[in-house]
């Protein structure tokens, strides 16, 4: 199923918005993904253009999805850091280009994963100077989720962080606030 969102671009007046498809997947077999996403309740991937107003709507896409979450705060900082790190240090920032988000989740598990144009090769980051105004982005993302990292994909890469929360037994299902639940 396809739901089309209007997402306004930045620089732009909100009659000139553009519709960007979003569509729910089927969770695939991909370096480094976590076998509990194979049960996802919600599992949405889009691409959008790798501006930086795009950021925002990144992060309300994961509040839309994942606002029963006790640890959503943190998944939406985790996004923003994410999908910040693509168009400021990838290609993807350049003008035409596109980053994809996929957001997964489940009771108790959820997953960002954020596609890019960048090298399938990179060097680490050193640490940030305390005077400096950027580079922070990956210690937040570390300091957040349970699990993250990076690996080669299409040509490009694709960073991920994973965060969990405990559900308590006989709970049942988390509701999730998905537009195309099953």
């Amino acid at each position: 199923m396809t739901a089309n969102h209007r997402v306004r671009a930045a620089g732009r007046r909100p009659a000139a918005q553009e519709s960007i498809p979003m569509s729910r997947t089927q969770p695939t077999d991909a370096p480094n993904d976590d076998s509990r996403g194979r049960d996802a309740v919600i599992d949405w991937r889009i691409s959008v253009p790798g501006v930086p107003a795009i950021v925002a709507v990144a992060r309300g896409l994961v509040r839309a999805a994942l606002e029963h979450s006790p640890r959503c705060d943190d998944i939406e900082l985790v996004t923003s850091e994410l999908m910040t790190n693509a168009i400021r240090h990838t290609p993807s920032g350049e003008a035409g280009s596109l980053v994809t988000l996929r957001i997964r989740g489940r009771a108790g598990w959820a997953r960002v994963e954020v596609a890019d144009l960048g090298s399938p090769s990179w060097a680490e980051p050193g640490p940030a100077a305390a005077e400096d105004e950027r580079g922070r982005g990956l210690g937040i993302i570390q300091m957040l989720a349970d699990r993250s990292g990076r690996g080669p994909e299409n040509g490009g890469q694709v960073s991920w962080a994973e965060i969990h929360w405990d559900v308590p037994p006989g709970a049942g299902p988390t509701r999730f606030n998905a537009v195309d639940r099953k």
